[in-house]
């Protein structure tokens, strides 16, 4: 039987992350200041990056953080799922490359 996924804020260790029958399947970093909440590390594979990347935003958002996306991996997340940036500092985002023109 497939164990549902759990979202965990695990503040001790200053991480969000995904667990599927108590295992920990991926994990992202943050760190905290004032008001943001620095998003610096992910390690995750493709079946649980969008579960926990949007999970991880919305908790940290509902906790009154805005969001400094650093890590690679997030701003790739938010670049493919831009309805997620409701909060996020933008300034952090990659430019998203040029329309290749046949």
């Amino acid at each position: 039987m497939d164990e549902a996924l759990e979202i965990a804020y695990v503040p001790a260790r200053a991480r969000i992350e995904a667990r599927r029958g108590g295992t920990v399947a991926g994990f992202v970093e943050f760190g905290l200041r004032a008001d943001a909440a620095v998003l610096a590390y992910t390690e995750v594979d493709e079946v649980h990056a969008a579960p926990l990347l949007g999970a991880a935003l919305e908790l940290l958002r509902d906790r009154g953080y805005r969001i400094v996306p650093l890590c690679p991996r997030v701003r790739a997340f938010l670049h493919a799922h831009p309805e997620r940036r409701d909060g996020v500092d933008t300034r952090f985002l990659d430019p998203v490359p040029p329309r290749r023109v046949a």
